[in-house]
């Protein structure tokens, strides 16, 4: 999963307050999951050519700040819990790092589901696999317009290469409104009702 903010102007190093970011960086929630002695800042010139990279879980994860903007990146999880917690620390970064006002909001959701039973897989495929004797998967675009975040969201589905028997997803939009808890809810609703459009519904725990 990936959040990136886009400024309405760039923030030069001095407005930045990096220091002071990297300090409130360190303590929770973030700083729970990194070590501050890996905090690191490339800069070539004192205006805006600059970045401050934050490693999170080890360098499983990421907080990159710059003069356009942020970025939280998170390579893996596997439970909800962890989606969870990754929006959570999203959320605690955004809050703590940025200091210009939004132009537009980026988001990205990759995963890869397994059917259960893993004969559903077989079923849910049916109807591209059918088409002809070599196709072997298929799957589903759905862009949806989405008024009130001035956006959309792009869902797509296709067979997993990592996993037997199952599907890998893709998911982005582009808003023009800040990161924040009640986008993120929207954002899962959607998500899920263009996956029961192609056919998938997802297991509750």
């Amino acid at each position: 999963m990936s959040t990136a903010v886009e400024y309405r102007r760039p923030v030069a190093y001095s407005e930045a307050k990096l220091n002071n970011v990297a300090a409130a960086l360190a303590l929770p929630p973030t700083g729970d999951f990194l070590n501050p002695a890996e905090i690191s800042l490339e800069k070539q010139n004192e205006i805006f050519s600059y970045a401050m990279s934050v490693p999170l879980f080890t360098g499983a994860a990421s907080i990159v700040v710059n003069a356009q903007g942020i970025t939280v990146s998170f390579k893996q999880g596997k439970t909800k819990d962890h989606l969870d917690l990754m929006i959570k620390l999203t959320l605690a970064a955004l809050q703590t790092a940025k200091v210009e006002e939004v132009k537009r909001s980026l988001l990205y959701f990759t995963a890869h589901a397994i059917f259960d039973p893993p004969s559903d897989y077989v079923e849910h495929m049916k109807r591209f696999t059918e088409l002809a004797p070599d196709v072997v998967s298929g799957g589903l675009v759905v862009v949806t317009r989405i008024p009130e975040i001035v956006g959309e969201l792009r869902y797509a589905s296709e067979k997993s290469l990592g996993y037997n028997d199952a599907v890998f997803f893709a998911a982005n939009t582009v808003c023009a409104r800040d990161v924040t808890a009640d986008l993120f809810t929207m954002l899962a609703q959607r998500f899920e009702a263009a996956a029961a459009l192609d056919g998938i519904t997802f297991k509750r725990d």
